[in-house]
């Protein structure tokens, strides 16, 4: 089994190619409990004989952690073409596809394996250089 390193909230790696890439950090579970409870309120019963409960705001729970994840960002655009801000309002609006991709990435999603989508990260791993055929793609990537 490989070395597994801890999660630090000071992380920040890249995944993407060179047109289109994001600087990201993984889900410290700190930071994920924080913005859970951010996001969480108390609702008072609405039929007697019941206790208040609480609700969660899963939609501002991922919003709060795709801004907290991604840092940067080349080569998003906007419907105009234009370059888009990193900024959260765009990040919430990025396709569902890539956010998967990202939440994956930095462990928030519950999936198992490697990303098998464009967004893997920059540099292939020694074992995927090895198990490359000269004159091809790692595997997971195509040619652009």
């Amino acid at each position: 089994m490989p070395k597994i390193q801890l999660i630090s909230r000071d992380e920040v790696f890249e995944i993407g190619d060179a047109d289109c890439a994001f600087g990201i950090r993984r889900m410290h579970p700190d930071v994920l409990r924080d913005i859970r409870r951010q996001n969480t309120k108390r609702v008072e019963p609405s039929v007697e004989g019941f206790g208040p409960r609480w609700e969660t705001d899963e939609a501002e729970v991922e919003k709060d952690m795709l801004d907290w994840i991604i840092q940067y960002w080349r080569g998003v655009v906007g419907p105009d073409g234009t370059e888009a801000g990193c900024t959260r309002d765009h990040k919430w609006v990025l396709p569902g596809s890539v956010k998967t991709e990202i939440f994956a990435a930095a462990g928030a999603a519950n999936l198992e394996g490697d990303s098998p989508g464009p967004l893997r990260p920059l540099k292939p791993t020694s074992k995927e250089k090895a198990e490359a055929p000269s004159g091809t793609e790692p595997p997971g990537r195509s040619p652009a």
